[in-house]
């Protein structure tokens, strides 16, 4: 089930959670950290996997290591966190973007890499297939 932080999801609705948020100027979105902030213990009691989006790939790359990433994960004990690129649309930027990031047209694009995401995805798939197969202790 897909569902957008700022509805407030309740993790404990759901065995396993993967979140994300784009990152922006080389952190996650505030949205996204608001929500960890809250859920936090919830995020904590279950499997947990993060991923960043950012301006990672194209032609002029600039480096968004997703930084609130790895410590939010640290902070909740996510099982991983994955950086991927993501999109650019200049009509979106501000002109002091479009400035620092240069008049050119390799900028703005779609760089998002799907087959990685649905490789990623289908290792979390994977992982929580054993958890479930694992017999219980007890």
């Amino acid at each position: 089930m897909l569902a957008p932080v700022e509805r407030g999801p309740d993790p404990a609705a759901f065995d396993a959670v993967v979140l994300g948020s784009a990152v922006y100027a080389g952190g996650w979105l505030q949205p996204a950290c608001r929500y960890v902030g809250a859920v936090a213990p919830e995020l904590r009691a279950r499997p947990t996997w993060l991923f960043s989006s950012g301006i990672t790939g194209g032609p002029t790359p600039f480096p968004q290591r997703g930084d609130d990433g790895r410590w939010i994960g640290d902070s909740i004990g996510a099982l991983g966190h994955q950086v991927f690129p993501g999109r650019v649309e200049r009509r979106v930027l501000s002109a002091a973007e479009r400035h620092a990031w240069g008049a050119g047209p390799g900028m703005a694009g779609d760089f998002r890499d799907w087959p990685a995401v649905r490789a990623w995805a289908g290792e979390i798939a994977t992982e929580l297939a054993a958890r479930q197969a694992a017999p219980m202790a007890g």
